[in-house]
């Protein structure tokens, strides 16, 4: 019998509150349109409850315009009601220059560590 393990491409979203006051979307694998939609209910689920978003992307190994536009949404709408708001990087190349090429690595509020984030 074998047992197939996920493929480290799989797109998976975990949603978490590592403090009460704060709510961390950690997401891996290969992110585009057809995960776009989920990407942003789990923003929206974590803003329902948080007062600092932190969306960590070191394990995602791409990322597409969707779901850049789904995290500079996110960012807006922390900055509209006075939330914080972090992208984690440290990632694959590819995430990095996808973010550098759209011009929004200055608006994310990057971070290298989840612990920076939290602690910042």
């Amino acid at each position: 019998m074998t047992v197939n393990s996920p493929s480290i491409d799989e797109p998976t979203i975990d949603l978490s509150w590592p403090r009460p006051e704060a709510a961390l979307i950690v997401l891996g694998g290969e992110h585009d349109l057809a995960t776009a939609p989920a990407v942003q209910a789990r923003i929206d689920d974590a803003f329902s409850t948080c007062s600092h978003l932190v969306i960590d992307i070191s394990a995602t190994q791409f990322i597409d315009s969707s779901t850049i536009a789904a995290f500079v949404r996110a960012k807006d709408r922390a900055a509209a009601s006075g939330r914080r708001f972090n992208v984690v990087l440290g990632t694959a190349a590819i995430v990095e220059r996808a973010l550098e090429v759209s011009g929004v690595v200055p608006l994310l509020d990057v971070v290298p560590t989840v612990d920076q984030a939290l602690n910042g």
